[in-house]
């Protein structure tokens, strides 16, 4: 399941948070040399390249993020609930 844009930027782990923010920078700079290399040129397809590879990485950080802050969730409210009881 892919997370939602409220979850996908939590803050619950804030290394996620940095590597995803300098993800964004290298496939916004691999977009800009796109446009700017022939598409005959062998950095053409490097730089598609390295920007799936970077898009790749950032989703399954996300994803990670969402997942752990879900655990976080779950572990507290289980605490919560033991503790009324």
């Amino acid at each position: 399941m892919a997370p939602s844009s409220g979850e996908r930027y939590q803050t619950d782990c804030p290394l996620a948070h940095d590597l995803i923010n300098k993800l964004s920078v290298i496939v916004g700079h691999c977009d800009l040399l796109v446009l700017a290399v022939p598409e005959n040129s062998p950095l053409f397809a490097r730089m598609l390249l390295v920007r799936d590879l970077a898009k790749s990485v950032g989703e399954d950080l996300g994803q990670l993020q969402c997942d752990l802050a879900r655990v976080r969730s779950a572990n507290g409210q289980r605490a919560s609930k033991a503790s009324i009881s």
